[in-house]
């Protein structure tokens, strides 16, 4: 590993060295409740960008990528 690597936190490992499908403005790349599709999954419908981890849980809340999100009342900045 990097020595940037060894600083990181396990979220913030995890998001480095997972790939998100797609990007957008979403306020939910910021919190760390988001569990994105990952690069190359062939199960989520085109428009889904992620999913909440918080909001219905245990069910999934489903994040499209057009419902452009820039405040959440659930919003938890990643650590």
């Amino acid at each position: 590993m990097s020595g940037h690597t060894q600083k990181m936190t396990p979220v913030e490992f995890l998001a480095h060295v997972l790939t998100p499908e797609k990007k957008t403005d979403h306020i939910c790349w910021q919190c760390k409740y988001l569990k994105w599709v990952l690069k190359g999954s062939g199960f989520p419908p085109a428009d889904i960008i992620g999913w909440c981890k918080k909001i219905h849980w245990p069910h999934y809340w489903c994040i499209h990528e057009n419902d452009v999100i820039k405040k959440c009342y659930a919003f938890e900045q990643k650590a």
